[in-house]
């Protein structure tokens, strides 16, 4: 149940951040929440599962915002290229999206470790 309180967590934390980013940056009319879907899910399992476990916060981070920009330029263009009408992001304007993800992935690892912790599983970093 804690592990699906944390992806709830960050979900709402992901869609908030890419509707904020996307209003500043002029993005309009994008799906946010199937972005934060998509983002949340690669970023928990690669970010938070392993790399967070193994490595410890700064990779994570790290990981978090190239996983983040990376995905997220990757999704908007694979629904561009299938015939969706949504408004393509370069590369530059996702990684600006990782960037502030990953200033939130700072203080959500830390509830992750601390759940951690909790649990018996020694955290790294």
């Amino acid at each position: 149940m804690k592990q699906l309180l944390l992806v709830a967590i960050k979900f709402v934390a992901t869609w908030f951040v890419i509707a904020i980013m996307f209003h500043t940056l002029g993005i309009l009319y994008q799906p946010v929440w199937l972005y934060a879907v998509i983002v949340t899910t690669v970023a928990y399992v690669v970010g938070d599962l392993v790399v967070l476990r193994h490595f410890g916060n700064t990779p994570a981070v790290i990981a978090d915002i190239l996983l983040t920009a990376l995905t997220l330029w990757a999704s908007i263009a694979l629904l561009h290229s299938v015939g969706w009408i949504v408004p393509t992001i370069s590369f530059v304007e996702a990684l600006a999206v990782g960037v502030v993800i990953g200033a939130v992935e700072i203080f959500y690892h830390m509830l992750v470790k601390a759940q951690m912790h909790v649990h018996g599983q020694e955290p790294t970093d």
